[in-house]
């Protein structure tokens, strides 16, 4: 053991405490005679060893003291290196254990007494015997800490992670090394892993937002749906999301920091421009603190789903509409002869006034199952529009009038003067003011004002992108009722959808569709618990209407010349040829194209010509009307052939005068609509 010298100052100060310790213990005892001070010489030595005595007794106090704290300091550091909650080894150059703390025993399970001079390397699993050598090799030449995580295995108990922190010591031949269990952690970590890899394999597009809307998370699910990488959209902000509307976000966002959560069907665009539809999920997640941190998204691709749907719907309207023009045609034969047997009644003779009534009045029903019939035709493909022009604000007035009765809403008009005609259906165009309308009842259940509006829109004003430039009419029908819902505003169009119970869904779908053929536009405003403004855009007419063909009183003037009648209806060409007789016409009829071109080569060549042909263009059987047509026309190009057909196909109709027809007749035609036809191709 090595002592160090004692300091002087110390000396002096523990010569000075014997001495005044002596002096105290001497106080008392009686004064020297003068006969007791000879010897003086010997008094004074044993009064030295006296305070040599005093000062050993003092240094072996402080000697104690000093033992008993050292002793305690031990007692507390072997505590702390024994039980401490790592585990302490000291390892040489080839890894012998040459020191163990308890807790290091504990942890391999194997007694200190039988630990030490093992090689640690026994204990490390197979597979990561080569990482341990490493990292043995690395700690001897270095300076600093070197750590590594390895498999250990122990005496009777599973195998456990450790991370190991090592360093080397002065004396550069061992190491420190503390040694963790780390499997709680590693196991968390694994599992952390395992739900990564899930979500990465999820088919859904998964990814997480920071609440300042940077992009934190993106997995594969989302690279593939909207075809940005990770790489390229981690970081990034709301540009990248595919979000078409900021309004909508803005809202949805709003409901989840109010709600936690929030969920919707999205339309979005990948990086591609190609339209996506998802089913949205969002989750407000928070911090260990419980404040808002982020928001995790889990989107659904529908869009195939979707356009099945559509599809589906398309084929079902295709169905409807073949039923509808099928009942339509058939109708239309139907009421062709109703009507022009009333035609008929009415104008033969002088009636007595009830029964001209009863006539009237059958043929305004007639004209109302007309009507019927042209809507049935709205859902085939024989509902193009038979346009003219038309008075918006007379059109507008019937029809709203005709959708409130019985409702508790009350109409505004307010009509701009001079308001231009539009060139339209007046059939069509009354079933949409109608279903837009009747909409507006539903909405407003209480008593309330419906508010209908119409005004010139001339060309330098801004119009619908869809729209082509040109003159149209604005028409708003305004309510106060419940709004449309924002999650369904963008499917209020699509066929099939409804929200009403035992609704077909056909309602603005076949608006939206009338609309178009009529190259007008749409559009629908509304604001939950506000109300809802339709706003239509119908081209304005280049002229104003003309009376109504309808109120026209039949002709008094008897016509003449032969007209030939194509038509496979039986009752058909019985009820016109009683017109045309009527009117003093000839008439001659045929049930198929090959009857009637015989028939009318026949007249030809017997100098004996017909003067036009009424041709059914929808004959079933043999010939049918278009081929009879072509060969009328090779063998007479100047034939006058005029199209009559129960249905009002969109490309027939259309091209009619490309096909060769002079003009065309849309059954039932009253006796009114037929003579001013019939006039202004005979003249």
């Amino acid at each position: 053991m090595k002592i160090t010298s004692a300091n002087p100052a110390d000396i002096s100060e523990l010569r000075r405490r014997a001495e005044a310790r002596l002096s105290e213990n001497q106080k008392g005892q009686h004064s020297q005679t003068e006969a007791e001070k000879t010897g003086q010489d010997t008094q004074r030595l044993v009064q030295e060893l006296q305070i040599h005595q005093i000062e050993l007794e003092m240094q072996n106090e402080h000697l104690e003291q000093a033992r008993a704290e050292t002793e305690a300091a031990l007692d507390l550091y072997t505590d702390l290196y024994e039980f401490a909650p790592a585990g302490y080894f000291t390892l040489d150059r080839e890894g012998t254990i040459r020191r163990a703390n308890l807790t290091g025993s504990g942890l391999l399970g194997v007694d200190r007494s039988r630990l030490v001079n093992r090689r640690f390397g026994l204990f490390v699993s197979q597979n990561f015997q080569a990482a341990f050598r490493a990292f043995l090799t690395k700690v001897f030449p270095s300076k600093s800490r070197e750590a590594c995580e390895l498999m250990l295995l122990r005496e009777g108990k599973p195998s456990f992670y450790a991370r190991i922190e090592a360093r080397v010591c002065d004396n550069s031949e061992e190491c420190r090394a503390v040694v963790i269990d780390v499997t709680e952690r590693k196991r968390a970590e694994e599992k952390i892993e395992e739900q990564a890899n899930l979500l990465e394999l999820a088919h859904d597009a998964i990814f997480v937002l920071g609440l300042d809307e940077k992009v934190r998370y993106w997995n594969k699910g989302a690279e593939h749906l909207y075809d940005w990488s990770a790489e390229e959209v981690i970081g990034g902000g709301f540009g990248k999301l595919g979000y078409e509307d900021r309004n909508s976000f803005e809202a949805a966002k709003k409901i989840l920091l109010q709600e936690g959560s929030w969920s919707g069907e999205v339309r979005k665009l990948a990086r591609d421009g190609r339209e996506v539809v998802v089913a949205s999920r969002w989750t407000l997640l928070r911090d260990s603190a419980g404040n808002p941190s982020s928001v995790l998204v889990i989107d659904t691709d529908l869009t195939e789903k979707r356009q099945m749907e559509a599809q589906f719907h398309t084929q079902r309207l295709e169905l409807i509409g073949t039923l509808a023009g099928g009942i339509a045609h058939d109708l239309n034969n139907i009421l062709q002869v109703i009507i022009t047997n009333l035609d008929l009644a009415t104008s033969a003779a002088a009636l007595e006034g009830r029964l001209r009534k009863y006539l009237e009045d059958a043929s305004q029903g007639a004209k109302r199952a007309t009507n019927l019939s042209r809507r049935l035709l709205t859902f085939s493909r024989g509902g193009a529009p038979i346009k003219q022009s038309l008075d918006v604000a007379e059109i507008l007035t019937h029809a709203v009038l005709l959708a409130l009765s019985g409702s508790k809403l009350k109409a505004e008009f307010a009509f701009q003067r001079d308001l231009n005609p539009v060139i339209g259906d007046p059939v069509q165009l009354t079933q949409v003011i109608e279903n837009v309308v009747i909409n507006a009842c539903e909405a407003t259940p209480q008593r309330g004002k419906l508010l209908v509006r119409a005004k010139n829109v001339d060309e330098d004003i801004p119009l619908p992108s869809r729209l082509p430039a040109g003159r149209y009419v604005k028409i708003e029908i305004e309510d106060r009722g419940s709004g449309i819902p924002d999650n369904i505003r963008d499917r209020i169009f699509d066929a099939c959808f409804t929200t009403k119970p035992g609704g077909s869904g056909l309602g603005l779908a076949t608006v939206k569709s009338i609309m178009q053929q009529h190259g007008g536009h749409i559009a629908i405003d509304s604001l939950v618990g506000r109300g809802t403004i339709v706003s239509l855009m119908l081209p304005a007419a280049a002229h104003r209407p003309d009376a109504t063909l309808a109120s026209l009183p039949p002709p008094s003037v008897k016509s003449t010349g032969r007209i030939l009648v194509i038509d496979d209806e039986e009752m058909i060409l019985s009820v016109v040829g009683s017109m045309l007789n009527s009117l003093g016409y000839e008439y001659a009829g045929a049930q198929d194209g090959v009857q009637g071109f015989d028939k009318y080569i026949r007249a030809k060549a017997a100098g004996n010509p017909f003067a036009a042909v009424l041709l059914d263009a929808t004959i079933p059987n043999g010939v049918s009307g278009l081929e009879a047509l072509k060969l009328i026309l090779e063998a007479d190009p100047d034939a006058r052939v005029i199209l009559c057909s129960g249905y009002a196909d969109s490309d027939l109709f259309k091209n009619a005068e490309q096909l060769g027809f002079r003009a065309f007749l849309a059954k039932p035609f009253s006796i009114s609509e037929f003579v001013s036809v019939f006039n202004k191709v005979l003249c």
